[in-house]
């Protein structure tokens, strides 16, 4: 019973945790990757990313669907000379 109520009040707190920071999603795998999407949107467009009307929540839901799309968009950033858009595995994937 007493595990059932800390799950349950660990729950609540993570919920209210990322709904005051909604403009920042994690994503995990080989490391945590942290999207900053306020500052994202502030670059760029929001169709660059959200190809529906109304724009939705992206879901990443692995390597192939993250990295063709934040990857391939880093590398364009890069060949247009863009020093801010990482250049290695480690920039993004946090350990």
């Amino acid at each position: 019973m007493k595990t059932k109520l800390l799950l349950s009040v660990l729950f609540m707190a993570l919920l209210a945790t990322s709904a005051l920071a909604a403009d920042t999603y994690e994503y995990t795998g080989k490391g945590t990757v942290t999207f900053n999407h306020k500052m994202h949107g502030e670059k760029m467009e929001c169709s660059s990313c959200h190809t529906t009307q109304p724009p939705q929540k992206i879901a990443i839901t692995g390597k192939k669907e993250g990295h063709a799309l934040c990857l391939d968009c880093h590398k364009k950033e890069q060949k247009k000379g863009n020093k801010a858009a990482p250049k290695s595995c480690s920039q993004c994937h946090k350990k």
